[in-house]
């Protein structure tokens, strides 16, 4: 399709306000853009990366000067990059942060205070059926928002165990509450 047409032409066209060309430039970067997303590990936001990848595409072509001695594929290659770099330089300082702050963040969580006058009821009807591990285990889970790690880390509790243990738990109250 894009075969026998070199950037230049097609950018040259773009510009005139010819929107087949623009199209046919999407379709020839379309290879690059997919390797450069799985490249950079972002292919669980495949969608949103694309998007955003036919958007630097787009302004790559508004900006591209040709009497620089670099090829348009390069320069938008470039650029491309330069945004992935930053997307994940945010999403792992965003990870750090909240690692560093969780115990602060899951204390301090907004579901631990519960409205309902029933609630101190419920709580002790549950402990009641179940293990102290289980209860533990979904007490900090399920009504505390506690995380895995921080439950494995702070108790001394497999993952297993308190995956299991959860698993038990939610199905004694299921039980527990049909009846």
């Amino acid at each position: 399709m894009y075969l026998g047409h070199n950037d230049y032409e097609i950018i040259s066209q773009i510009r005139e306000g010819n929107n087949e060309a623009l199209e046919l430039l999407f379709e020839k970067y379309k290879p690059l853009i997919y390797k450069k997303i799985y490249k950079f590990n972002l292919y669980y936001d495949f969608d949103d990366m694309y998007q955003e990848s036919l958007m630097i595409l787009f302004k790559s072509l508004e900006k591209f000067d040709e009497k620089y001695s670099k090829t348009f594929t390069r320069y938008f290659e470039q650029n491309l990059e330069r945004k992935f770099i930053t997307i994940v330089s945010k999403r792992v300082r965003r990870s750090e942060i909240f690692r560093q702050n969780e115990k602060y963040i899951f204390e301090h969580n907004h579901n631990t205070y519960h409205e309902s006058e029933y609630y101190e009821l419920i709580k002790i009807e549950i402990a009641k059926i179940l293990t102290k591990t289980e209860n533990l285990v979904y007490t900090l889970r399920e009504l505390n928002n506690y995380s895995i790690s921080y439950i494995s880390g702070n108790y001394g509790l497999g993952d297993k165990v308190i995956y299991n243990s959860l698993h038990r738990a939610k199905k004694k109250i299921k039980k527990h509450f049909e009846t």
